[in-house]
């Protein structure tokens, strides 16, 4: 536990002289962070050090970024983790995803949780907690529960609060959607032998004096700024970018560098997934456009093409993808389902996938009606595909 006389010395000192308070309490964070853990990047011990900071602010924010620990076994993980955790507000290990357990010390204490899971996301879906994972990151989600069914409707429900800072380690990949609200570390091999063990012990003075910092800021706002990036990125970052005004303004240009890092690699990810695949091949066959309409049916069979029968997509579900990514949708003359050949949308879902470079494609338009890409009906918009 905290020591109260360590706590209210730190306190005085804070109120006193805030801006080298807060300072000196980053470097050291920084400081312990590299003496337990190799990581990818310097940069990324002083994204641990705001994060760790942030979690005593919560209070201020909207959102808290997920970490998320990615590798293969043996790469320290945990020990990250566990260095992460032992420093942060209310930290708490877990290595399973009992629910019950996960929402009150959410609901009731405002813990950080680090979930130490081989599979994370398998694990949530067997135990149905993956609501809880996905939105631990906002603050005002709630999770229902039915807890007193015999009370009736509306009086049998309880909503728990679940928002608090989270830190996964998984060997295995994460759902996407789960991805987007987390920041991904890729541990790296390590050639360094660390000799001392993670243990709470090891973190007891900075806690203490991080918590003088939260009681010297209690009632404040933090600085303003800007979303560092757009989209979710720029909305999990932005509290960190406020942090780091409060106690170390030099180390925005750094933190910014690694936004931009960020931001390449999930364009690099973007560029490789479904959706950009069907992207690429919508923009292949602009060739068969007729009216202004492209064929799902077309899509769906260049996209099967060279796939073995197990692997191939449904008409369905390629309709279905190309809706969620906008694209408007249109029946052809004999009632197939096409997509709006949007030259600009697609421009921008180009950019927005990391595919900027156009293909070329040698496909000729179809002139005649009953051809393969068929005579679009451009009168109204169609629900998915049956065909």
């Amino acid at each position: 536990m905290p020591r109260v006389e360590r706590i209210t010395h730190a306190y005085e000192a804070c109120c006193s002289d805030p801006t080298t308070f807060g300072r000196t309490l980053y470097v050291d964070i920084v400081r312990y962070f590299r003496e337990i853990s190799d990581l990818p990047s310097d940069l990324y011990y002083d994204f641990l050090a705001i994060w760790a900071l942030h979690t005593y602010l919560l209070d201020k924010v909207q959102y808290s970024p997920i970490i998320c620990l990615f590798s293969v076994p043996e790469r320290g993980k945990s020990r990250t983790g566990k260095g992460l955790v032992y420093l942060a507000y209310r930290g708490i290990h877990v290595e399973s995803l009992r629910e019950a357990y996960i929402v009150r010390a959410a609901e009731n204490f405002g813990c950080s949780i680090f979930f130490d899971v081989r599979n994370v996301w398998k694990k949530a879906e067997c135990s149905g907690s993956e609501d809880i994972l996905l939105h631990r990151f906002e603050k005002g989600a709630t999770v229902p529960r039915v807890i007193y069914p015999e009370r009736g409707p509306h009086k049998d429900t309880v909503y728990y609060s679940i928002f608090g800072p989270t830190i996964i380690a998984t060997n295995e990949g994460i759902d996407k959607i789960l991805e987007t609200r987390a920041v991904y570390i890729n541990m790296p091999v390590s050639h360094r032998r660390f000799e001392n063990d993670v243990v709470p012990e090891g973190a007891q003075e900075l806690k203490e004096r991080l918590i003088a910092l939260r009681a010297c800021h209690m009632g404040r706002s933090l600085p303003d700024a800007q979303k560092p990036s757009a989209g979710r990125l720029g909305d999990i970052l932005k509290p960190l970018l406020q942090v780091i005004r409060l106690v170390s303004p030099q180390v925005e240009q750094g933190f910014l560098a690694l936004v931009r890092m960020l931001e390449r690699d999930r364009l690099i990810e973007k560029s490789v997934s479904l959706e950009a695949e069907i992207l690429n091949m919508v923009t292949n066959l602009q060739g068969q456009v007729w009216h202004g309409y492209l064929p799902v049916k077309t899509i769906a069979d260049r996209l099967n093409h060279d796939l073995p029968e197990n692997s191939r997509l449904t008409y369905q579900r390629v309709g279905r993808i190309l809706a969620a990514m906008g694209f408007r949708k249109g029946r052809t003359s004999d009632g197939a389902a096409a997509i709006h050949y949007d030259g600009n949308h697609i421009l921008e879902m180009l950019e927005a996938y990391g595919l900027e470079e156009t293909p070329e494609t040698s496909e000729t338009p179809v002139a005649q009606p009953g051809a393969t890409a068929g005579n679009p009906d451009v009168s109204g918009d169609a629900d998915d595909t049956d065909d």
